[in-house]
């Protein structure tokens, strides 16, 4: 590592908290990390799709954004929205 420069190199307190839920005939198993390098975001990864978003009360009202980061139909989407609108 002595010849290879890091731009940055940072170790942090996380508070890491794992669901598991099912919506519909999906199954979601999730693992929301807090961190102060996230800011007011709560960083969401999907352990069964191996997707991952940083997510927020904003973000996950957009338009076809849960779609996108998630790879969901927007079925899917609007039942995760529900529950991360309580665990965010």
């Amino acid at each position: 590592m002595r010849d290879r420069e890091l731009l940055e190199d940072l170790t942090q307190d996380t508070s890491t908290r794992f669901v598991v839920f099912t919506a519909g005939n999906h199954r979601f198993e999730l693992a929301l990390l807090q961190a102060e390098f996230f800011q007011d975001q709560i960083m969401v990864i999907d352990l069964q799709g191996y997707h991952h978003g940083l997510l927020d009360q904003h973000n996950i009202n957009e338009t076809g954004y849960l779609e996108h980061v998630f790879q969901l139909s927007q079925m899917e989407a609007e039942e995760l929205r529900r529950y991360l609108q309580d665990l965010l």
